[in-house]
């Protein structure tokens, strides 16, 4: 997607002849009622000038405002916001995403494997405290692991709206009250079935109406395949690469997808290619599908250096370590709880603007040591395979 252009409404006002200030509108008026000779007593000092001036001018700067900052700047996509921009993405058959729930499954052990448990609807899975937040899901039905079954796979959904809950492996694995027979509670690989979405945002809804222009044509293209994947996944369309080498031979083509956190499991895949194949939303002799985008995997070894951390107390230190933690697993798209650069596909990470927002978040940090260089991608993603955070003095 090319830049969104940067208009300057005002200007163009300005250049079109318009006062758009309060001195050039007094200016402009007093030549008006100069030119008309009806009012003679046109000094600053008259109560009776100052208000004719008055009931003049404030009008004509509210509308100018009101020209700029609502008529022009919402009469195109590229500008246009809210209700207004949904209202333009109507006229090409776009309806704005709603935020919806994450829906996966989550395994429970039991503590015998001999023994029944039923596992009640409702029952919460929580996070431990990510950036102050806690996100939890609930389990959707009465579940009962028979005997001589170790663990069981649970569907839940979670209890808010949101990308925020699409996490990586092993981040729900806390039940806030206990459940009997049951010694352990995960997300294992690949738990997330649907997708959480937030709604869909002004930046998102503006790229899917650009590329509703693409979809009139006769052929499958990129736009209608884009644009079809984007509706059922609930990604957005900028999070949809494709790949045109005919990977299985001529007429084939992939498109891998990317979710801002969490990581693309089978079930979803499933779903999305389910809906473009056997749905029969494909073109005529087109071999078209979806995979998860590529990972590559990396071991990150962290050290952070403090001033003095024999001052902080191990809670303040423990504290230290899990926020670091938890902001550096974010800009590997395992939480979205900080607002960070997070990695891309065809893109460098850059680990240098990773330490400048651990700085800016922890200001307790006197430097940090990453054991890896800058990470280079192309048609991939990188991942964590494991981390480590470690606490030194500086």
């Amino acid at each position: 997607m090319t830049q969104k252009p940067q208009v300057d409404f005002d200007e163009l006002v300005k250049e079109s002849g318009m006062p758009t200030t309060d001195d050039e509108l007094r200016t402009r008026f007093n030549a008006i009622a100069t030119e008309e000779g009806l009012i003679t007593n046109t000094s600053k000092m008259s109560p009776f000038w100052r208000l004719i001036t008055a009931c003049v001018t404030k009008p004509v700067l509210w509308l100018k405002d009101a020209l700029v900052s609502v008529v022009l700047a919402n009469m195109f996509v590229a500008t246009a916001s809210g209700q207004l921009l949904r209202l333009l993405a109507w006229a090409v058959n776009i309806t704005a995403k709603p935020a919806s729930p994450a829906a996966g499954v989550i395994r429970f052990v039991k503590q015998s494997a001999g023994a029944v448990v039923t596992v009640k609807a409702g029952t919460l899975i929580q996070t431990e405290r990510i950036n102050g937040q806690i996100y939890s899901v609930a389990t959707t039905a009465d579940f009962t692991i028979p005997a001589g079954q170790a663990s069981a796979l649970i569907p839940v959904q979670a209890t808010g709206a949101g990308g925020a809950w699409n996490l990586a492996p092993g981040y729900f694995r806390i039940l806030p009250v206990a459940v009997a027979g049951i010694s352990q509670v995960v997300n294992d690989e690949g738990w997330l079935t649907t997708p959480g979405a937030d709604e869909e945002s002004d930046d998102e809804l503006r790229d899917r109406c650009r590329n509703q222009f693409n979809l009139v044509g006769n052929y499958h293209t990129d736009a209608v395949y884009r644009s079809m994947i984007a509706g059922v996944a609930g990604l957005s369309i900028d999070r949809i690469f494709f790949e045109h080498d005919a990977p299985r031979g001529p007429g084939t083509a992939n498109a891998y997808l990317l979710l801002d956190t969490g990581m693309t499991s089978a079930p979803f895949i499933d779903a999305v290619n389910s809906y473009i194949t056997d749905q029969g939303h494909h073109g005529h002799g087109d071999d078209m599908q979806c995979f998860a985008m590529p990972e590559t995997r990396h071991v990150l070894d962290v050290v952070v250096y403090i001033d003095d951390p024999d001052n902080m107390t191990d809670e303040a230190q423990s504290t230290l370590k899990t926020g670091v933690e938890n902001l550096i697993r974010s800009a590997f798209r395992e939480n979205s709880d900080f607002d960070v650069i997070k990695t891309w596909p065809f893109s460098r990470f850059s680990f240098s603007n990773l330490g400048k927002e651990l700085h800016a978040e922890f200001t307790v940090i006197d430097s940090l040591s990453f054991s890896l260089e800058d990470l280079i991608s192309d048609l991939d993603v990188p991942r964590l395979e494991t981390l480590t955070v470690e606490i030194k003095r500086a």
